[in-house]
């Protein structure tokens, strides 16, 4: 029998299901957050980095200084000049990388370097390279600018993590093609993490409570390791995704652009970035008055998400994309408001079925105040 880092058997914990969505925000979590992945920002930056030197040895050779420098710039505009301070940029941007590689074997995580060095290299000027260089050098930059803040965002420092339900959408419909079969996912009941504090191990987590709430990466070694707030939606956001669903908010545009002009005619959004219904004409005006009006953010408990190593998920999207339907935690000594399975963090092995209306008891226990939470397993236990 399979048991938990406490020799609890995993069996008398609670299921958890994971939705599809849940499933891809894992899977994204536990890519941009791996060892390989943060190596790959090291082979950009080394690939770049040799490509500039080559550079540097043509604009050399060229004698291309001597024809840049003059009395008002100086030097300013000179490949000798960049050498000094834009490759400085990247070296030091390199350095920092293999430091975060370093830290890991201690599950330390950090943000990378990718801003400073962006901010360093707009300072410097790239007027010595030709226009095809410096576009060819700038797209580079771009794309290991975009791959390092992936990295920065998940690992918001002293847990400030903003990825929402939008975002984490939007980036599935860039990564998703490389996954063709998702990891199978555990919920682990049995390790809790709570927001504000370092989590009991390092990976992802879910919030134990709000099926829309953006799972979280959080880990062990440093003190930015910690769980932040639950990014979800509010109630603007909740009747979004009641009328379009899942599959539609934030990607498709007729539903989009349907919804938002409705909403706003209807006054249950407020014009936002300048557009009124008349202006929603496109996808990104409709997520520009969407956006800041949909999500809040609040404090919970979580679950841990355990990756098997070396399993699939092979359900399809047609077995997996129910709607979740959110239901509060109940405080003991409330009536139950549904009739159904529920369970209590409070003590491990505490499913039971309640009748509505009927009172929901107190457990004593370490945990702090008992409340009940609907389970997602709702099936009867086999005897």
């Amino acid at each position: 029998m399979t048991t938990d880092l406490f020799n609890n058997p995993l069996s008398s914990q609670p299921t958890f299901p994971l939705s599809l969505w849940q499933k891809r925000q894992a899977t994204l979590l536990y890519y941009w957050m791996s060892f390989d992945y943060l190596k790959g920002l090291k082979g950009m930056i080394d690939k770049l980095m040799a490509g500039s030197d080559v550079l540097l040895d043509l604009a050399k050779s060229q004698g291309r200084d001597a024809l840049i420098a003059d009395e008002r710039w100086g030097v300013r505009d000179t490949s000798a000049n960049w050498s000094t301070y834009g490759h400085s940029a990247l070296a030091d941007f390199r350095k920092s990388t293999i430091r975060l590689l370093a830290w890991r074997t201690n599950e330390s995580y950090c943000g990378t370097g990718a801003h400073q060095c962006g901010y360093l290299l707009g300072e410097t000027s790239s007027r010595w390279m030709t226009e095809e260089e410096e576009e060819r050098f700038n797209q580079q930059f771009e794309a290991i600018y975009a791959y390092a803040t992936r990295i920065d965002e998940v690992s918001g420092a002293g847990g400030q993590k903003y990825l929402d339900d939008r975002d984490m959408i939007a980036y599935w419909q860039e990564y998703g093609s490389r996954f063709p079969r998702l990891p199978r996912f555990r919920v682990r009941a049995d390790v809790v993490g709570e927001t504000g504090k370092l989590p009991p191990r390092t990976g992802v987590y879910v919030p134990q409570d709000d099926p829309y709430g953006t799972l979280q990466f959080a880990w062990t070694g440093n003190s930015d390791g910690i769980l932040g707030k639950a990014q979800t939606y509010n109630d603007a956001g909740l009747a979004a995704v009641k009328v379009m669903g899942r599959n539609a908010i934030w990607q498709d545009e007729q539903k989009m652009m349907a919804y938002v002009i409705e909403a706003l005619k209807q006054k249950r959004l407020q014009p936002a970035n300048g557009f009124d219904w008349k202006e929603v004409d496109d996808l990104d005006a409709a997520w520009l008055v969407l956006s800041p009006q949909a999500f809040t953010e609040h404090p919970c408990k979580w679950y841990f998400v355990e990756m098997i190593d070396g399993e699939f998920d092979d359900a399809t999207e047609d077995e997996t994309a129910i709607e979740p339907v959110y239901r509060p935690n109940v405080p003991a000594g409330s009536p139950c408001p549904e009739s159904g399975w529920w369970f209590t963090p409070a003590q491990p092995a505490s499913r039971r079925y309640f009748k509505q209306g009927a009172v929901m008891p107190a457990l004593g226990s370490d945990y702090g105040d008992t409340y009940w939470q609907w389970s997602p397993d709702q099936s009867a236990p086999t005897l």
